[in-house]
Order: structure tokens, then C-alpha cells, then sequence
């Protein structure tokens, strides 16, 4: 098997892992074993538990980018704002531990004293949102990505404390809806 496969088998695991269980709970020893390579491997590919996690927190930026991409293919103008916030808003509901370990690795940056390394994460979210806003003719586009990022974060951690009971989703939904269009 090949780096590249062997790189992203760890990156699969290692997501599984960071968002079954908290951060602090999974080691480099579980994730090298449930990978099915040497912890000397694993360390080939991410120098420290930190740089993996973020790694992964990475690809599924990558990955949701993708995927919203691919769903906005054949839309134009205004029918794409719904897309995206149904989008922002699966991410967040679709599983909850993965709001907190997004918390627990931006704790992590904070310990390490590299929270700085987030602005990438940032620039790459917004510039597409934003992306996606201007292409739907939204107004001030950056000005509604920073927003929307915003809400659904903040939902995300009202969802993720009250075990999805504090708020409908839908109602949620059809308020930024509102807020992006207007």
C-alpha cells in the first residue's frame, strides 16, 4: 500500500476516533494499531497527535467544501443559499461530537499557543462561503459568511449542550435563510 492510501487510512481512523471519543482520550499507540501500521509509521506522516487532529479537522473542511461543490453544481443564483445552510447546518447536526472536538482541537491551540494556525482553516471557510454567496448575489457576501459561520457555531454548541433539545433545526434554518437574504 502506498503513502498516500496509508496517510489517508490514518486520517479515517483517526476522525472515527476524535469524534467517538474526547481528545484527550485517544492516543497515537490506539490510532497506529487501529490503522494497521507501526507507531514509527504514524509518526512518519504526522509528527504529533496535535498535527494529526488538525489534519483531520482539515479534511473534513476539504471534504464538506466537496460536497457542497458537488450539490451546488447545477444551481444558479438564489436556489444555492438554501443548499448552503442546509450544508452548514448538517455539519452540525449530522454529528455532535464532531462540534466538540473542533472545540477540544481549538483548545488544544490555544495550550500550544497557535491558535494563528487557524486562520488558514478560516480563510478557506469563508472565502468559499463567501464564494457561494457572491455567485447567489448576496449582498455584502463576506460580511453573511462571517455571519453564518457564526450562527451555525454557535447553535453548534446550543446543540451540542442540550443534546439537540434547545432549538428545531428547521425554524433555525429558515431564520438564517431570512438573514441571508435580506
Amino acid at each position: 500500500m502506498g503513502s498516500e492510501e496509508t496517510r489517508e487510512r490514518i486520517l479515517k481512523v483517526a476522525m472515527e476516533l476524535f469524534t467517538e471519543k474526547p481528545y484527550h482520550e485517544v492516543s497515537m499507540e490506539e490510532i497506529a494499531k487501529k490503522s494497521g501500521v507501526s507507531k514509527g509509521g504514524l509518526f512518519h506522516h504526522f509528527p504529533s497527535k496535535y498535527e494529526l487532529a488538525r489534519s483531520v479537522l482539515f479534511k473534513l473542511l476539504d471534504d464538506w467544501l466537496k460536497e457542497l461543490e458537488e450539490r451546488l453544481d447545477d444551481l444558479h443564483g438564489r436556489e444555492m443559499v438554501p443548499v448552503l445552510v442546509n450544508a452548514s447546518f448538517e455539519l452540525v447536526t449530522s454529528s455532535p461530537k464532531l462540534s466538540r472536538f473542533f472545540l477540544e482541537l481549538y483548545e488544544e491551540s490555544l495550550k500550544r499557543e497557535r491558535s494563528g494556525e487557524w486562520d488558514e482553516f478560516y480563510r478557506r471557510y469563508i472565502g468559499s462561503v463567501s464564494g457561494v454567496l457572491r455567485s447567489a448575489g448576496i449582498r455584502e457576501p463576506e460580511k453573511k459568511a462571517l455571519l453564518l459561520g457564526a450562527i451555525v457555531d454557535g447553535l453548534a454548541l446550543h446543540y451540542l449542550l442540550s443534546g439537540g433539545r434547545l432549538f428545531d433545526v428547521d425554524k433555525m434554518k429558515e431564520e438564517v435563510l431570512r438573514i441571508m437574504e435580506g
